[in-house]
């Protein structure tokens, strides 16, 4: 999308990567507070991993790996470009989760927010006030 050339699927799957970085390490990948550093940095530099014992991070070999091929820069080569979502759910990343549980609606998530007379408690969320 930076290089205006068009985009399919394999965005969903930069996406997929972006998220899955950001939510195990705390922010996203390729930072920046300047915008054309941080569009650099999208389009050139490898993603970079943080120490695990100097940020006291718990993250596996399968979680890089899965990062660094949702993250390939040529989306040809990105997982999931040649079987879609089945590459993606194939990797060992998700080798603990059943997802036809998952489709079938019988695990129980492991946080649900209370909904009461359609207000949503916000408890579970960082808002600024």
């Amino acid at each position: 999308m930076i290089a205006t050339t068009g985009h399919n699927f394999g965005i969903d799957w930069w996406a997929l990567g972006i998220l899955i970085y950001e939510m195990r390490i705390g922010v996203t990948p390729f930072f920046n507070k300047n915008k054309n550093l941080l569009l650099t940095k999208i389009s050139r530099a490898k993603v970079i991993f943080p120490d695990k014992q100097k940020y006291d991070l718990d993250y596996s070999d399968e979680f890089v790996d899965i990062v660094d091929k949702l993250l390939t820069k040529n989306p040809a080569n990105r997982l999931g470009a040649k079987n879609d979502v089945h590459e993606i759910l194939s990797h060992p990343w998700f080798a603990d989760i059943d997802i036809s549980q998952i489709e079938a609606e019988k695990i129980t998530p492991p946080v649900k927010p209370d909904i009461k007379d359609g207000q949503v408690d916000f408890k579970y969320f960082n808002l600024k006030q």
